[in-house]
């Protein structure tokens, strides 16, 4: 068929249509032949594709969890610092103890001293009472002496790296007295009762 229409067309064009037919025919055994290869490799461009996207989406995810892992750090340290500012059960117990000789030290006279129970302070409604580590004291004190130095004892008592709390702080002249006030007030510590003994 093909060569009858051959036959029919003039010299020139029935050169370029013989040419154009063995062309075509070489390109489709071509292909036939490497048909099988062809396949493969775009079966690999694909599966390159897919590696790549993954290996793209994974450096995303690793980057979120780089910052996440930054992000925890941070408020790990955070916690450790706000921690150290708080008192062990220890030393709680030794400051407390001290308050009367540290006040004689400004040449202040103990009148009393009352010290509270250590309470739990809920930091969290949704924690569990045993996982709860943080405990509030007080002591409440009264001294008499200079006004100056009464003042001194307090910056000495709120002077340290833990946190310190005063308050109801009340200054009295009793009855009669003209230069040694009476100093009343409430002396709060933060605890934390997860710190180990120390040595």
């Amino acid at each position: 068929m093909i060569v009858e229409k051959l036959a029919k067309l003039n010299g020139p064009k029935r050169i370029s249509a013989a040419v154009l037919t063995v062309l075509a025919t070489a390109c489709i055994c071509y292909y036939v032949i490497n048909r099988d290869s062809v396949i493969k490799l775009w079966a690999a461009k694909a599966k390159h594709a897919r590696i790549y996207s993954a290996y793209a989406g994974t450096e995303n995810q690793r980057a979120v969890l780089q910052s996440l892992q930054r992000r925890l750090d941070d408020v790990k340290s955070e916690i450790r610092e706000q921690r150290e500012e708080c008192f062990s059960r220890e030393q709680c117990s030794q400051f407390f103890e001290s308050i009367n000789t540290l006040a004689l030290t400004y040449n202040l006279q103990p009148i009393s001293r009352i010290t509270s129970e250590s309470k739990k302070t809920v930091v969290d409604e949704k924690t569990e009472p045993e996982q709860q580590f943080l405990e509030t004291q007080w002591a409440k004190v009264t001294f008499a002496g200079n006004y100056f130095d009464i003042v001194d004892f307090v910056s000495e008592l709120t002077d340290r790296p833990q946190k310190v709390c005063i308050t109801n702080l009340h200054i009295l002249l009793p009855p009669g007295e003209t230069l040694n006030p009476t100093a009343s007030f409430k002396v709060m510590l933060l605890i934390d009762s997860s710190r180990r003994k120390e040595k």
